[in-house]
């Protein structure tokens, strides 16, 4: 991979362990770690539940791609995206282009599990799986991942993530020598 990148971005599904994951890479590196999620309700000042429902997914997405045109004018970050950001806009070009991609890649039933073990009010937190059935969340996650998968799958890196988040990082670390 190329030692100049001064970005990583790690992309995935929700609960593909983006902020952990990225916690521990930017903790090793001595990077700055960023969520956008969390930039966007602290810019807001509203929670990503209420900016869906009251200004809806539209909105939101003029949100996330404001942040990511905006930190990838940094360095020394590494990036959590929300799951869809690499699906909308140029987003993913852009994200290429200031960075080194890492997919954090899980199937569909792993999500699944990973997105129960939440509780109820942190489902409900994530307006797409809120008041969403175990088999209703399954079912949900597969064909919102087939449809992303093609975005995701561009990633200069994908990594298998259904063990622990010291076992992706330590892979990350293995493909970009840093």
């Amino acid at each position: 991979m190329d030692n100049t990148a001064q970005i990583i971005y790690l992309i995935g599904f929700m609960g593909s362990g983006k902020t952990t994951v990225g916690k521990r890479i930017a903790d090793k590196l001595g990077w700055i770690f960023i969520d956008i999620d969390e930039v966007i309700e602290h810019t807001t000042g509203m929670k990503i539940a209420l900016i869906f429902k009251e200004k809806g997914e539209d909105y939101f997405r003029e949100l996330e791609r404001e942040s990511i045109k905006k930190f990838g004018e940094m360095s020394r970050m590494v990036i959590a995206t929300g799951g869809g950001a690499p699906c909308f806009f140029d987003n993913m070009d852009a994200m290429s282009h200031n960075g080194i991609t890492v997919y954090l890649k899980m199937s569909p039933a792993a999500l699944t599990a990973r997105l129960m073990q939440l509780t109820v009010e942190e489902r409900n937190q994530r307006p797409l799986i809120a008041g969403k059935s175990e088999a209703a969340l399954l079912e949900f996650v597969t064909n919102t991942l087939s449809k992303r998968e093609p975005f995701y799958s561009s990633a200069k890196l994908i990594i298998q993530n259904e063990d622990t988040a010291e076992l992706a990082a330590e892979r990350i670390f293995k493909c970009i020598n840093l």
